[in-house]
């Protein structure tokens, strides 16, 4: 039947079995270790990511310097630079923010999301490597809006799905209005072509409503109905077709050393970095040339030919610890909309993060989606940084957390104090 409850037994995902009761002190310190534990992962992340935007964009800051006679090659990294201090601010304003406050402004905040994201099709999008995914304010700002509208979907989707008791509701409640707004979401990223963030998009939709308990049976249907408009979407445009029609057929064979592309490079520098790597900034496939994009998408390859396997694995480590936290805040949070909000941001960064290292491996074909904390983009360390500082707002929420950090500051305090006065002594 189809008004027939989705919570049935045997229907569906997490949210249907009752979760069960957690002491108040055991949640406690899951709270307060997962905050610190993601705060500092995402520290490591964004500095790595600093240094390697430096090291990535030297080859052609220095040749833009000599040709147009400039004194200042690192231009670009600079901006990183500038932008990572400002997205750490902003995460700290979004952590100090109570829950309540995104729950009461979900809505709010999602229709600026959608309306931001609709400005691409307004005399202020423009256009970059055929997609029109950018807003220009004056030529002085540039801002890619369907960044920041993750966030706001997050958000928007705990808020709606939070108030479902999986139980009791039917196919309709998860439609309306969680399904709606998704939809609205992903057609609003379609008008201006993004199809490699219109794809993550989906998988936090995907993730966040199973993580809300809708049957796997209805997951499965979206999902396939999903992969059609996706087929559709990449059969209706040439250049996309012909990086798909080029994966397939490349697929098992080796790099092309007559006509490397983007892919080629990025397997060569994994090679040619080996275990330990060739050295912080002596990589040769970021030289223009060679890997494009080697700042932005591509930076995971840089990665792997300065800093080696070793390189890799500690920013793999670093991805595995802030999604562990992250699914803590999932798993012992009383609240479901925070527990929803903190999943959303987990799905959204170590997904953002898996789909980027496959592309530069090799393992799926080329749709740009920026490495996390790490690419060069002020959007994307923004609106990543925005979502860290939310998730840490619900942990944060969480009965007695702040009180702990408090407490814990106020013992190490008295502790020093005691050290120095013996030393005194």
């Amino acid at each position: 039947m189809a008004n027939a409850a989705l919570g049935k037994k045997g229907a569906a995902g997490p949210a249907v079995t009752p979760p069960r009761r957690i002491d108040a002190a055991v949640m406690r310190d899951e709270m307060h270790r997962a905050v610190i534990l993601i705060a500092l992962s995402t520290f490591v992340l964004l500095l790595i990511g600093v240094v390697m935007v430096y090291s990535a964009t030297a080859p052609t800051g220095l040749r833009n310097a000599v040709v147009n006679d400039t004194s200042n090659p690192f231009e670009v990294a600079n901006t990183q630079l500038f932008y990572s201090l400002v997205g750490v601010f902003l995460a700290i304003i979004a952590a100090l923010l109570p829950s309540r406050f995104y729950r009461r402004f979900a809505v709010g905040l999602f229709a600026l999301g959608i309306g931001l994201q609709l400005l691409v099709i307004t005399p202020l999008g423009v256009v970059r490597n055929g997609n029109r995914n950018w807003v220009s304010f004056g030529g002085i700002l540039q801002i890619q809006p369907s960044e920041f509208l993750k966030i706001a979907t997050i958000v928007f989707l705990a808020a709606a799905l939070a108030r479902l008791r999986p139980e009791t509701a039917t196919w309709k409640d998860y439609v309306i209005p969680a399904g709606l707004g998704t939809a609205i979401g992903v057609i609003s990223i379609m008008v201006g072509r993004d199809m490699g963030t219109a794809l993550m998009y989906v998988m936090i939709a995907l993730g966040m409503f199973w993580l809300a308990g809708l049957p796997g049976r209805y997951l499965l249907s979206i999902a396939g109905f999903g992969v059609l408009l996706a087929a559709v979407a990449v059969a209706a445009d040439p250049s996309r077709l012909e990086r798909v029609t080029y994966y397939f057929g490349t697929l098992f064979s080796l790099p092309d050393s007559v006509s490397p592309t983007q892919q080629d490079y990025a397997l060569w520098a994994f090679g040619s970095g080996g275990i330990g790597g060739s050295g912080l900034g002596t990589g040769a496939e970021k030289w223009p040339g060679n890997l494009a994009e080697a700042q932005t998408d591509f930076i995971f390859a840089v990665i792997g030919e300065e800093l080696g396997l070793g390189g890799c694995l500690v920013v793999i480590a670093l991805f595995i610890v802030l999604g562990w936290s992250l699914t803590r805040i999932c798993r012992f949070h009383p609240d479901k909309f925070a527990r929803f909000t903190a999943g959303g941001v987990a799905v959204w960064l170590t997904g953002q993060a898996l789909m980027n290292m496959l592309v530069v491996t090799g393992v799926l074909p080329v749709f740009g989606v920026p490495l996390p904390f790490i690419s060069q983009g002020g959007s994307a360390v923004l609106a990543g940084l925005l979502g860290i500082g939310v998730a840490e707002s619900m942990a944060l929420s969480a009965p007695g957390v702040r009180e702990s950090f408090r407490v814990r500051h106020h013992l190490a305090f008295r502790a020093r104090a005691l050290v120095r006065r013996g030393t005194h002594e």
